[in-house]
């Protein structure tokens, strides 16, 4: 908003109040027009504590929260099996969505929600919060100049302790859930993928109860520039591993980490993150509420469903042993 302009408050709910909603929450408290008024969760510790650091009321039921709140949008902050219900709901009711990546864990329950979403015409964002760092716009710049010949990228590292990620069926595994934000950055920045081959390694977590998912799986994707990229996911590690996206041109090469972006070749240059994009695509979600200018938004509800159904391709493609067009 401009000096001077009246700033119109953007009253906000969210639905899952654990790790990466504080994580919203606390960026939220900087942005001037948001307020954060009601929060929900399964358990209903998390919901109280969030309204007492935040100011606000604390439910247990979503639908409870949207019957007794006036909101103007809603954070959906949950596993991938359990998205679809809140969402719906939401848009039903003409809430803008901020839906928490990946946003669903089948295709069918996204397309649900998608066809919902353009029926009404809801303004949504989803948290690729890699697209909205100043690294990565610098690459785009960078890559706009240049023809790109192969990028290789990686999400390499140990299991995250929460029970329903180790379940193929409730997380989607590695790839759907985790290294979804290197698939995601390849498309933002090397265009669609219409091929995908995926190879799987298991057997090496047996000492890990319920555990379904693939210990490691290496991609390889066709985009249908002509661009190919490889990928690596790996939980299975307690040292070392890597999470980045190299992209090769052919006088530089871009690296690409959380940390910053490195160019090597011709015009080096090494840049580190300047900026929280986390912070910066929750100002772009309550700016596009305030103004009504969505333009702000990297990754709306229908981008990331290409997202999830590439993840969700090359999951398979590693399942069958084959290639899966996309």
């Amino acid at each position: 908003m401009g000096k001077g302009e009246l700033v119109l408050t953007v009253r906000i709910g969210f639905v899952g109040a654990g790790g990466i909603a504080n994580h919203h929450m606390r960026s939220l408290t900087q942005v001037q027009e948001a307020e954060m008024v009601a929060f929900c969760d399964v358990d209903p510790e998390k919901a109280r504590s969030a309204a007492s650091t935040h100011g606000g009321r604390d439910y247990s039921s979503f639908n409870l929260m949207y019957d007794n709140e006036s909101l103007d949008g809603v954070y959906i902050c949950v596993p991938p099996f359990a998205h679809g219900d809140a969402e719906l709901e939401a848009v039903r009711r003409g809430l803008a969505l901020f839906v928490e990546k990946p946003v669903a864990a089948t295709a069918h329950r996204a397309d649900e929600i998608l066809k919902a979403v353009e029926s009404s015409g809801t303004v949504t964002s989803v948290g690729y919060h890699w697209r909205y760092m100043d690294t990565v716009e610098r690459a785009r710049q960078l890559i706009g100049t240049g023809a790109v010949g192969f990028a290789v990228g990686a999400w390499e590292g140990g299991m995250p302790g929460v029970s329903w990620w180790r379940r193929m069926e409730q997380s989607g595994g590695q790839m759907v859930e985790q290294t979804t934000h290197i698939f995601d950055l390849a498309r933002y920045l090397l265009g669609e993928v219409s091929r995908v081959h995926a190879f799987s390694r298991s057997g090496l977590m047996a000492d890990v109860a319920d555990y379904s998912v693939h210990d490691a799986c290496v991609t390889n994707l066709e985009f249908d520039s002509g661009v190919i990229a490889s990928i690596t996911s790996a939980c299975m590690l307690s040292a070392g591993g890597q999470v980045g996206l190299d992209v090769f041109l052919k006088d530089q090469v871009l690296q690409i980490t959380s940390m910053g972006l490195s160019v090597v070749g011709e015009g080096e240059e090494t840049l580190s993150l300047a900026n929280n994009p986390t912070a910066c695509e929750d100002q772009a979600f309550v700016e596009a509420l305030a103004s009504g200018d969505v333009s702000g938004i990297r990754s709306d509800y229908a981008d990331a469903v290409k997202t999830l159904k590439l993840t969700l391709g090359a999951t398979r493609s590693a399942i069958e042993g084959k290639p899966v067009d996309l």
